[in-house]
């Protein structure tokens, strides 16, 4: 079927599942289910400033306080009324924030379980501490982690710290909730924290259990997945469907949320997340009919969407929202009020991680920004900063590591964190000239957005086939020598050869040096020597023939 045909489905999908005003689904004919529902938190359930909307004065988002006051309000009111409720998350719930992050997660299972979360699925940074971390948090918590698709390598067996789903029976209508982790975890995460897991794909964990919860007696079939919706969710749609047309199978597109709707029949809705970016109204597949939900990040945002089940059949009627715009909407603490006791909850995890975190370390001239390919201010800095810690002839990054932009003035340890949330270390690797060439070749073949880079000056000709593109390299002022031997520092993340440094795990580990100076601790020192720091770009890295 040629894509185009797809489209035209899309358009007339729209009428399928109407979001219609609630007197149109009256009480003794459908039950209505509250359904909150959150994704790729990262431990932000705390107050602070939302720099992304007003970097100059931003306004104050509540954190987990508020939220906690809004999901324990509206369960109330469903009780009050009726009505079925559902809380759920979708992956990345822990680390990202100096609280979730030194709590191990445990400051953020503690909220959960006192708001009352029905499952959150595993995201890939939900195992930065080790899946046995992953397995305590498990443990502590009050509600089911869901990975349909994570098996032990050692005995083709779930992996014992998940369900594969849950079932809610609400006035007699049973609601099937599958869940499954991200399947590209392995490539996210050091080889010691995913150690004798098996992260079979997402569809694969739908296909197996999806059958099982019918024989149940499901009708209704939600499926909560760290998978993503597209950033543009129509051409993402045009995309997957030529690559499938062309016979393509690869994970750019096969583990997406869109892909997975696309390709497994039979669920109504799916709660998705990892990629940071939410959206007012559902993308409905054209041909399967799943409404796929996703909400942004960091707690900036709450998702609400009644649905409603027909009692008779147990299927999926309609829907509808709570807000204006649509399903998701911002936890400004000038909108809402906090609940007090989740607030102190909340404010001890903070005062026990953040000691000395609002001391300054410096300051900026101007903002220092990332980008996310080429050349920046920031991409400068953080790599200049570990090149100078390390003593390294040369320091590389990726953009992906940095999370954060800083705005011009005072510097904190805040800050750094907001940059630099993940606990990566430094390492030091003895190189040649030919293999850092290599390596560079490896990071603009293709689409490849490049790298971060201190040290050198490199001169990328995209017209030219992969493989050749690299067509000026001098480190230190001078021509690279192809075996001359230099020393290059990297995060150990990509030293275990992730984001696409793959090449790098083929260096003999007599030289490789593990300094475990922490990628954040070498941004601090630097700051606090060369403040005040003057953001710019001075041309190490171009690209032409674009």
């Amino acid at each position: 079927m040629k894509p185009t045909i797809y489209i035209s489905f899309f358009i007339i999908s729209l009428l399928v599942l109407p979001s219609l005003p609630a007197m149109d689904y009256p009480d003794n004919e459908f039950l209505k289910v509250v359904t909150i529902f959150t994704n790729d938190v990262h431990g932000g359930i705390d107050r602070r400033e939302a720099s992304f909307i007003n970097p100059d004065f931003p306004p104050a988002l509540g954190g987990g306080a508020v939220a906690g006051r809004y999901i324990l309000q509206k369960r109330r009111d469903a009780e009050e009324k009726g009505w079925g409720f559902l809380l759920l998350d979708a992956g990345d719930f822990y680390q990202g924030t100096p609280m979730g992050t030194k709590s191990e997660g445990e400051a953020v299972i503690e909220y959960m379980n006192t708001v009352g979360y029905d499952a959150l699925t595993v995201g890939n940074h939900d195992f930065d501490n080790g899946w046995k971390n992953l397995k305590k948090l498990s443990e502590m918590a009050k509600f089911p982690f869901l990975g349909s698709n994570l098996y032990r390598q050692s005995t083709g067996e779930l992996a014992e710290f998940v369900k594969p789903y849950i079932v809610k029976e609400i006035q007699g209508i049973k609601i099937g909730i599958i869940g499954a982790t991200i399947a590209s975890t392995p490539g996210m995460s050091f080889p010691e924290h995913v150690e004798d897991l098996d992260f079979k794909t997402e569809e694969e964990g739908l296909k197996r259990f999806l059958p099982e919860l019918k024989a149940r007696g499901v009708n209704m079939v939600i499926f909560l997945t760290h998978a993503w919706l597209a950033y543009n969710p129509e051409e993402g749609y045009k995309e997957m469907l030529a690559k499938l047309e062309s016979g393509e199978t690869g994970d750019d597109y096969g583990s997406s949320a869109q892909a997975i709707a696309h390709r497994v029949p039979g669920v109504d809705v799916m709660f998705s997340g990892h990629l940071h970016r939410g959206f007012y109204k559902p993308w409905e597949d054209p041909v399967n009919h799943t409404l796929i939900f996703q909400n942004y990040a960091n707690g900036s945002n709450l998702g609400h969407v009644n649905f409603y089940i027909h009692r008779k059949t147990g299927t999926l009627a309609g829907y509808d929202f709570v807000s204006d715009d649509g399903a998701i909407f911002t936890l400004f603490e000038d909108d809402f009020l906090p609940d007090t006791a989740i607030a102190r909850q909340i404010d001890f995890w903070v005062q026990k991680a953040e000691a000395g975190f609002d001391e300054i370390i410096g300051s900026s001239t101007g903002p220092i920004s990332r980008s996310n390919s080429g050349e920046s201010s920031m991409g400068n800095l953080l790599t200049d900063a570990m090149r100078e810690a390390a003593g390294a002839d040369i320091a590389f990054s990726n953009h992906g590591g940095v999370r954060a932009d800083l705005s011009a003035g005072a510097i904190t340890p805040r800050h750094i964190f907001s940059v630099m949330p993940f606990g990566n270390r430094v390492v030091i690797l003895k190189v040649t000239g030919e293999f850092l060439k290599a390596l560079v070749e490896d990071r603009v073949s293709g689409n490849s957005r490049g790298m971060l880079i201190s040290g050198a000056e490199i001169v990328i000709d995209r017209s030219k086939p992969d493989g050749s593109r690299v067509v000026k390299f001098y480190i230190g002022g001078k021509p690279i020598v192809i075996d001359q031997e230099y020393t290059l520092a990297v995060s150990d993340y990509l030293a275990e050869g992730n984001s696409g440094y793959d090449r790098l795990t083929a260096i003999s580990p007599e030289q490789i040096n593990y300094t475990g100076l922490l990628l954040r601790q070498s941004l601090i020192d630097y700051i606090k020597t060369h403040s005040p720091i003057k953001p710019g770009t001075d041309g190490r890295w171009k690209e032409i023939g674009k």
